[in-house]
């Protein structure tokens, strides 16, 4: 005895429909899986660095055996200890000195920068880069100065 066709109908609907629920819970089960591993992620706590200014000016200044210094203050604004792990020089003509120790959650410290102005530059701007256990990493900081010869009294 050959079944009519449309009796198999019932049976393959339910057989589809089970295969789907099936499928769209290892779909919802995947999806919920990366959406909380990517909400644990973002919610680490940090260790942000934050500068007051971070760019500072000397104005004009004259070549001269004189060293100029600028200093950045700057906060820990995370919930986790901050460490400067090293500054950048973008020449020979500046020193950078910045705390050794961890920066606690809240604390602040400040990035000494002093300037030797060996020869005359018109605009100088210095791009000085702080290297942290931080965000952002790495984190800018600026000098600028117009540098000119120095005057002649005679």
């Amino acid at each position: 005895m050959i079944l009519p066709p449309y009796l198999f109908w019932p049976l393959f609907c339910l057989t589809l429909r089970l295969g789907l629920k099936i499928a769209m819970k290892r779909y919802l089960i995947s999806f919920l899986f990366f959406l909380f591993c990517g909400l644990a992620l973002v919610a680490q706590p940090k260790k942000t660095l934050v500068f007051d200014n971070n760019t500072q000016s000397l104005g004009t200044i004259f070549v001269s055996e004189t060293a100029y210094t600028k200093a950045y203050p700057f906060k820990n604004a995370g919930l986790l200890p901050l460490q400067i792990q090293v500054v950048s020089t973008p020449c020979v003509c500046a020193e950078v000195s910045w705390p050794k120790e961890e920066i606690a959650p809240g604390e602040t410290g400040e990035i000494i920068v002093t300037f030797h102005a060996n020869a005359a530059n018109e605009n100088l701007s210095l791009t000085f880069y702080v290297y942290s256990n931080g965000i952002p990493n790495p984190n800018a900081i600026f000098l600028k100065a117009k540098v000119k010869e120095p005057r002649n009294n005679k």
